[in-house]
């Protein structure tokens, strides 16, 4: 199994309400993991970022060979390191999966057979505008999906995609990452924790310093915020289209 896989299944599982007293092991899981693009950064910059605490690394392929990845993966100290594929070409996408890596990240016009390795973590990529319908549906690919992750670099966290990541909670029984452009204040990060979102891809030019910042403010993100995802019917509209709608939950009679 990817060792992403597993780190996004304990915070997935560890964000979830439990009953009665929680066992000690939760402690140790992050509220939220903390991913870094470092397909311009320097293996002594990676290992910096490595010692402050990220989780994963994503890396492009351009330029990307054997040699430069294990010199990387080292650097690290062999935290999980995934490839963000671009291309849709089976032979150019075997190629990057083979140099070794614990995950790829990859969009909807992936072909299938490119990505159905066994014990490859697969993060699918979608923007924030997918249908609602297709959202949902993500849920029954026969190709095992890891995580969703929202792409999309706005200068600042909005009310709106606020409401977007929340929609996707409510949709996906996944782990949902979303993309960042620059580092996020500490009432922006418990925004979007309290919207249920597992996990964050840190743009290029992290240093190390932001980021144990960033990581102490992570530490102090309380689960009893965040809200609980919802369960939703995709419901049937007029001229053939597909809407969305929560369930309610019944009033218990007292």
């Amino acid at each position: 199994m990817s060792k992403l896989a597993e780190k996004l299944q304990r915070v997935y599982r560890g964000s979830a309400p439990s009953m009665g007293f929680r066992k000690s092991a939760e402690a140790d899981i992050p509220p939220l993991l903390v991913v870094a693009s470092l397909s311009k950064t320097s293996p002594a910059d990676a290992g910096a970022l490595a010692a402050a605490g990220i989780d994963a690394g994503i890396l492009g392929v351009k330029g990307l060979g054997a040699k430069s990845y294990a010199q990387l993966a080292e650097a690290v100290n062999y935290i999980p390191l995934g490839i963000s594929l671009e291309s849709t070409e089976k032979d150019v996408i075997a190629k990057s999966i083979g140099i070794g890596c614990d995950f790829v990240v990859f969009g909807l016009k992936t072909p299938l057979e490119a990505v159905d390795k066994e014990d490859l973590g697969r993060v699918l990529r979608i923007e924030s505008s997918l249908e609602p319908g297709l959202v949902r549906a993500i849920n029954g690919l026969s190709l095992s999906i890891d995580a969703v992750l929202v792409d999309g670099e706005e200068p600042a966290i909005t009310i709106e995609r606020l409401l977007i990541y929340q929609r996707f909670t409510d949709l996906v029984d996944k782990p949902l990452l979303v993309t960042l452009s620059s580092m996020i204040t500490e009432k922006e990060l418990g925004g979007l924790f309290e919207a249920g979102v597992n996990g964050l891809v840190l743009p290029e030019g992290l240093t190390a310093e932001s980021l144990a910042d960033l990581k102490k403010s992570i530490s102090r993100l309380s689960r009893a915020t965040r809200r609980k995802p919802k369960t939703a019917a995709i419901l049937p509209r007029l001229g053939g289209e597909l809407e969305t709608g929560v369930e309610e939950e019944e009033e218990e009679d007292i």
